[in-house]
């Protein structure tokens, strides 16, 4: 196993957040070194009563596990959460989905992720170097007059390193307009949706989490490609006024069958559509009752804090 020595502000930050997991935190590290930065080279998991962080890439250590327990840290925090309750039946696609998703997701906490890592003195220019040698090595260019399936991929790397270099982005704009025009175009219009409005509280991660879902797929649409429906595959967390939990359900949700399966009881699943916004708020279970309709009209007139409690469902307040 490779021996690696973190710097100053790592070693602290790794501290702290021992301190609010109260567990202790592993790392596992391989000797390869590609040269450049990307978010993939780096995950964790909860194993043996251990935070396992797994480095799979020693190019910029410090800045990679800092980017990984910042992200650890946020989660510790009130903040909407994504999960995936529901499967096309298609492993493959499932993936894509998943993977899309919680990019977009990431990409939204990133704003908060990266003005961390700017205050810990980690954004050197070093690391915006191998950070952008990374977004082009990993990135094909555009064909000409045509698109093509890497046009998602585009998006998502082009729209992060938005959020990376802030407002330096005028330093990479016009590389990045003459590789990639349409997905550039269409990153920098995410990019000003989402920062219209504020993106700390769980409100405005939650909104800009579904803008971000809504805008793609208008995107895709425009390119003549299949839309993918995040709103309705990715469950996100609600955010809910406690004027809104004393209301029924129906004043807040509607609740549809869908042909995709619900993952714990592998039935057809029943999605809670959050009526302000169409995002995927809860999924049921297809009802073993061989006339659901009632059950369902109990749900719809219950208080939505009492449904949500007896089923588990995690909201957050605002």
């Amino acid at each position: 196993m490779t021996v690696v020595d973190f710097d100053t502000q790592t070693k602290l930050l790794i501290q702290e957040v021992k301190a609010k997991l109260g567990c202790e935190i592993e790392f596992k590290k391989k000797g390869k070194q590609v040269g450049y930065l990307r978010h993939d080279q780096a995950q964790h998991y909860l194993r043996g009563g251990k935070m396992v962080i797994e480095l799979n890439d020693l190019t910029a250590p410090s800045y990679t596990v800092s980017h990984e327990l910042l992200h650890i840290l946020l989660m510790t925090e009130k903040i909407p959460e994504i999960t995936f309750n529901l499967s096309t039946t298609d492993l493959q696609l499932d993936t894509k989905l998943m993977a899309v998703g919680l990019e977009l997701y990431d990409i939204v906490l990133h704003f908060t992720i990266y003005q961390l890592q700017r205050e810990r003195n980690l954004f050197t220019e070093s690391i915006q170097d191998l950070y952008l040698k990374g977004l082009f090595a990993t990135l094909k260019p555009e064909p000409d007059g045509k698109n093509d399936n890497w046009m998602v991929l585009r998006v998502l790397g082009i729209l992060d390193a938005l959020v990376f270099f802030g407002k330096k982005q005028e330093l990479l704009l016009s590389k990045l307009k003459k590789y990639y025009p349409q997905t550039t175009k269409a990153a920098l219009s995410l990019y000003t949706e989402i920062t219209a409005h504020e993106l700390e509280s769980p409100f405005g991660i939650r909104r800009a989490v579904i803008k971000l879902y809504h805008k793609l797929d208008e995107y895709l649409s425009e390119w003549g490609l299949e839309p993918l429906n995040l709103n309705r595959f990715v469950t996100l967390t609600l955010v809910l006024s406690k004027r809104q939990a004393r209301q029924q359900v129906r004043q807040l949700f509607e609740i549809y069958h869908s042909a995709l399966h619900e993952n714990l009881e592998d039935t057809k699943g029943y999605i809670g559509f959050y009526k302000k916004d169409g995002q995927n708020s809860f999924v049921l279970p297809q009802p073993k009752e061989s006339h659901p309709e009632e059950k369902f009209r109990k749900i719809y007139a219950m208080q939505a804090a009492v449904f949500l409690k007896e089923l588990s469902i995690p909201y957050l307040i605002r």
